[in-house]
């Protein structure tokens, strides 16, 4: 590609914020950047969504990427009583009154990152909005509407989760945008049925860093991997993966172990994320089941080695717009077992590269992990299918090679005074 873009990608939070729409802009303004383009992400300080605390820099360039940090209000329990307000009446209404309530209560509430994509946002060729469910995103397609410069959303709508992308507004914000990006083909086909148009809507995916990814490598082994996490070497290891939020479905993990424990004396348990106080109250339940191990905030290094270490993934979770952490467990080689969600149904093959239970139940989970404790090959072959498809289809060169096609349709279009 030749022609070389100035670019301003938008989000709620980035790196070292964690979380997958925090990691896939990344890549995404990483890749761009070792591509030529001009790539600037305006975004809040902050490292933690359920504050919005500002305690990150102001500025600084990562990778080569020019990264904007704006103060946004805190979210303290009186904001997230306003959001729980709006939610349960709009709900119940549909009422448009209720709207500014989740708004405001969702966050990041940043007037001056608005200021400033409408004072320097004519200079970019596109504006790219990540993370819909963020008030951000709302703003900053209402700055690029007033600027009259070519918009992209990617709203990594939760489509079982409906105050992620259908409350009136956001609606309104995606329809207001030159074209909105799905990770999934689920995805789009519930965007498409809230009422965008087929030519505006295009699915991209999310990609990863191979060079990240090595099964077996040289660096880490599974038998170092476990030793780091004090883990048995003989042991079947059980990881979760992710922030230990209610909606991961660490509950369900945690009563389907608690079981396959009782079956198997050499399963272990290895659960690996940021802690919540909901996580917190939960392990201890679960106290008097042997061999937990349990790790909060991880660096990327340790995270590696965490998949490196455990024989299978388990992220029964009901939230995920794509789940990008199954494909990292791919990468190394791993099998996967997910929920029958429409996001996470569309992305593993059961029974060819991975596993799917019904959400929330606990039987199920324990049966799938009994399956692959009694059919090691069949887990093998699972992790090396999953492999195989991320090569194909998921790496970091695939996804931006799709995305810098829709920027230039975008542009294009616009140069032709279409919408």
């Amino acid at each position: 590609m030749t022609i070389k873009l100035q670019l301003l990608h938008v989000t709620h939070q980035y790196p070292p914020a964690i979380g997958g729409s925090e990691k896939y802009i990344a890549d995404l303004s990483e890749e761009l950047v070792k591509r030529g383009h001009h790539v600037d992400v305006f975004t809040s300080r902050s490292c933690d969504y359920n504050t919005w605390q500002s305690e990150l820099p102001h500025f600084e360039e990562r990778n080569g990427v020019k990264v904007y940090r704006f103060n946004s209000m805190q979210r303290r329990n009186y904001v997230w009583q306003i959001l729980h307000f709006g939610l349960r009446n709009y709900w119940r209404t549909r009422s448009w009154r209720y709207e500014p309530f989740v708004f405001f209560g969702g966050g990041p509430i940043s007037p001056s990152m608005f200021y400033a994509i409408l004072k320097h946002g004519k200079k970019y060729d596109v504006i790219h909005l990540n993370c819909l469910v963020y008030g951000h995103v709302t703003y900053g397609q209402l700055a690029a509407s007033w600027l009259n410069v070519p918009s992209v959303i990617t709203p990594h709508a939760h489509i079982t989760q409906e105050e992620t992308f259908n409350i009136g507004y956001q609606q309104k914000t995606m329809r207001a945008a030159d074209y909105v990006i799905a990770d999934t083909e689920a995805e789009r086909d519930v965007l498409l049925e809230s009422g965008l148009n087929a030519w505006q809507v295009s699915v991209v995916g999310v990609g990863l860093k191979l060079d990240n990814f090595q099964p077996q490598s040289k660096n880490v082994s599974m038998l170092q991997a476990r030793q780091q996490f004090n883990l048995p070497q003989n042991a079947f290891v059980i990881l979760f993966l992710g922030r230990k939020a209610e909606y991961k479905g660490l509950n369900t993990v945690l009563e389907a172990y608690s079981t396959v424990k009782s079956q198997h004396s050499q399963a272990v348990m290895l659960a690996v994320g940021p802690d919540t106080d909901y996580s917190n109250q939960l392990m201890a339940q679960y106290n008097h089941v042997p061999d937990i191990h349990t790790f909060g905030k991880v660096s990327h290094t340790d995270k590696l080695a965490a998949l490196q270490a455990c024989d299978c993934l388990v992220l029964p979770s009901k939230g995920e717009a794509f789940g990008i952490v199954y494909l990292e467990a791919w990468l190394m080689e791993k099998a996967v077992i997910g929920s029958r969600v429409p996001a996470v149904a569309s992305l593993i093959n059961e029974g060819q590269d991975g596993l799917l239970i019904e959400y929330g139940n606990s039987y199920d989970l324990a049966t799938c992990i009994n399956y692959l404790i009694a059919n090691p090959e069949q887990a093998h072959q699972m992790g090396k299918h999953g492999r195989r498809k991320v090569l194909q289809r998921y790496t970091m060169e695939n996804t931006t090679d799709r995305l810098e096609g829709i920027y230039l349709r975008v542009l294009r279009h616009r140069q032709q005074g279409k919408h």
